[in-house]
């Protein structure tokens, strides 16, 4: 994601179809992952006795949606963090202020993502994003090669980190509550339990999660263009897509069936079935931001007022990512309005759809109105308040 923090919205000139029109897009897909945690269906709970249609939704959110929005969130994230490197390298910027930059982006991910965590969802991410910035920015300044080098120590790494944390994780919620990731409000016990939680979170996705691997392989991305000239890469951008989706799928599919109860499953087989499907989300991540490049290049010349509102979305994806996390949170959290416990799985999906259309209406207005999201703006004035302006390319003689 450049996600969820792009270049200004302003800067039309200099911005893509494609990266816009997946941040957007898949922010309905974040939201509804977020939505089915809050009706008791987060990746890896049983609901073989729950009715059909939240089966179905339980079955599909595991196929679809889990471990699959947020590598493909991971992958733009790094292309975004590319691509501001090279433009600030373009324009004659300093390393040294690249690095400060770098660094001021991370630990104000980090803020946002604390606030967020304590405030309205522990799951959330923009934590993660903050540490990944602070842990493998300075790739970004290194030879391709060192580059390629750390995603394949990276790769080695999670092929057994993920699975080890995935057999504790089924081992330890064997017997356990399906809302533990959802403390209340109410009480002084609960502000303890996100305040606790909350600095731990991003260190466990990026220990038990390919957070790491995915932003460096959007590194990757951003310094070969992929999403920049689709037409120039569209064999390549297909293969992704085709590979990376058809992997997921059946990397998913075991998970998804032992969590309707078509499938039984121990807690060790249970738990290597959820590695499995981690760890092919990375490949369901690269295949979905493919998808979305390929799409955008129809879409680039024939696209309407839906196209634009969710492109429009995307230039604006962290105030959206906060806004739509806010919805859903509101509607469905017990403590709140409490729709999460009385609409199941399949409502609460419904839900997270509707948050994201309201969203979406509003993204489409700012657009026409030339607002840039607040978060966003406030973020770009963080990141870039209070140091050197970056020096200007002289023009050609």
């Amino acid at each position: 994601m450049n996600a969820p923090t792009g270049p200004s919205p302003t800067d039309r000139k200099d911005r893509k179809l494609a990266p816009d029109l997946a941040r957007g897009a898949m922010l309905l897909l974040i939201a509804m992952a977020y939505a089915s945690v809050y009706a008791g269906g987060g990746f890896g709970t049983d609901v073989s006795g729950e009715a059909l249609p939240d089966r179905v939704a339980a079955f599909a959110t595991t196929l679809f949606l889990d471990n699959r929005a947020f590598p493909m969130f991971a992958i733009l994230f790094g292309y975004g963090m590319a691509w501001m490197v090279a433009r600030q390298t373009a324009r004659g910027t300093a390393d040294a202020e690249v690095r400060r930059l770098l660094r001021r982006r991370g630990l104000f991910l980090l803020l946002f993502g604390f606030a967020h965590a304590v405030l309205v969802f522990p799951g959330e991410i923009l934590a993660s994003y903050g540490l990944a910035a602070l842990v493998t920015g300075w790739l970004l300044l290194r030879p391709n090669g060192v580059v390629v080098r750390a995603a394949v120590v990276l790769a080695v790494f999670y092929a057994l980190a993920v699975p080890a944390a995935m057999v504790g994780m089924a081992a330890g919620s064997a017997g356990g509550s399906e809302d533990w990731g959802l403390p209340g409000y109410l009480t002084l016990a609960d502000w303890g339990t996100r305040l606790v939680a909350a600095p731990f979170s991003p260190l466990f996705i990026a220990v038990a999660y390919p957070l790491l691997l995915l932003v460096v392989l959007g590194y990757l991305a951003g310094r070969a263009g992929l999403l920049d000239d689709p037409v120039a890469h569209r064999a390549l951008l297909t293969r992704i897509a085709v590979g990376g989706v058809a992997v997921s799928l059946a990397g998913a599919l075991p998970s998804a069936l032992v969590a309707v109860g078509v499938m039984d499953a121990g807690g060790l087989t249970a738990g290597l079935f959820m590695g499995l499907q981690v760890l092919t989300g990375v490949c369901g991540g690269a295949g979905y931001a493919a998808l979305f490049t390929l799409w955008s290049i129809r879409l680039d010349r024939t696209g309407g007022r839906v196209t634009r509102a969710v492109a429009a979305m995307g230039r604006r994806s962290l105030t959206f990512y906060l806004l739509n996390s806010v919805l859903v949170a509101v509607a469905l959290h017990p403590e709140l309005m409490g729709l999460g416990t009385r609409v199941g799985g399949a409502g609460a999906l419904a839900v997270a759809a509707l948050a994201w259309c309201a969203s979406l209406a509003l993204a489409a207005w700012s657009e026409r109105a030339g607002r840039p999201g607040p978060m966003d703006a406030l973020m770009r004035r963080l990141v870039h308040g209070g140091g050197p302006r970056p020096r200007e390319p002289r023009p050609a003689a």
